[in-house]
């Protein structure tokens, strides 16, 4: 089952890949690579690797997560993407 992790705000890359905001908040962030769906504005779609990367931790709150892409330019990602993935373990109801 695949779920809607964001809409990206912005893109920018790094050394690993190609960094999205906003941040996400995930109880348990799934580890390693997967496949997720791009749905650009414009309504393209195409598939893409991702990854998550616990960035700051909380206390007993959920982590943040920061989600990369990889194998992808920040222009391939302009904001209003929706990335769709695996389902992960979300905070909140």
């Amino acid at each position: 089952m695949s779920v809607r992790w964001l809409v990206v705000e912005d893109a920018f890359a790094d050394a690993r890949g190609v960094v999205l905001q906003p941040r996400i908040v995930a109880e348990r962030p799934l580890r390693g690579e997967v496949v997720v769906t791009l749905r650009m504005p414009d309504g393209r779609e195409r598939a893409a690797r991702a990854s998550m990367t616990v960035s700051h931790v909380r206390g007993p709150l959920a982590p943040f997560a920061v989600i990369r892409l990889h194998g992808v330019t920040p222009e391939d990602v302009p904001a209003g993407t929706e990335v769709w993935g695996p389902a992960y373990g979300r905070a909140g109801p």
